[in-house]
């Protein structure tokens, strides 16, 4: 019992870490690195980081159907979704004003007329990089076969 109480509480500190800190860049100049959200989820949250050219492309709405079908194993998984759209870049429905979404894309190699996925581990690794979307059972075997989950499923953290 003790065990899982460490276990949530670790996920809710973590997130709120990101949160805090994705709020206490606002004098951050236009150009900066982009993983700031990504370093301060860094061993805490893995990420699956969707581009898109716009949200009427045919992948973006495949994958967002997908990821709507698997929220509850997003969230077994510690796994937050990035979208990069256009010209915006978010989490889940907050927009992230100081991210600038060119250097999201140049640095994870998306060219801005295609629909790419990357999936990034708790180690900060990528760990897929692909140009079609993928369903719950491709994302999560991927997962689930990383050492971190599997000691994290050892652990009884499911």
């Amino acid at each position: 019992m003790f065990t899982l109480f460490l276990t949530l509480w670790g996920r809710v500190f973590g997130l709120l870490i990101l949160v805090m800190s994705l709020e206490a860049h606002p004098t951050l100049p236009a150009h900066h690195n982009f993983s700031d959200p990504l370093t301060a989820m860094r061993w805490h949250h893995r990420a699956l980081v969707v581009f898109a050219p716009t949200e009427q492309h045919p992948h973006w709405i495949d994958q967002q159907a997908h990821l709507d079908a698997m929220a509850e194993g997003l969230m077994e998984r510690d796994l937050l979704v990035f979208t990069v759209v256009g010209g915006r870049v978010s989490i889940g429905d907050r927009e992230l004003s100081d991210s600038d979404a060119h250097q999201w894309r140049e640095d994870f190699i998306a060219p801005e007329t295609h629909f790419t996925l990357v999936l990034i581990g708790k180690d900060g690794e990528v760990k897929m990089h692909q140009n079609q979307p993928a369903d719950a059972a491709e994302l999560f075997e991927l997962i689930d076969a990383m050492p971190m989950r599997m000691h994290e499923m050892g652990m009884g953290r499911l």
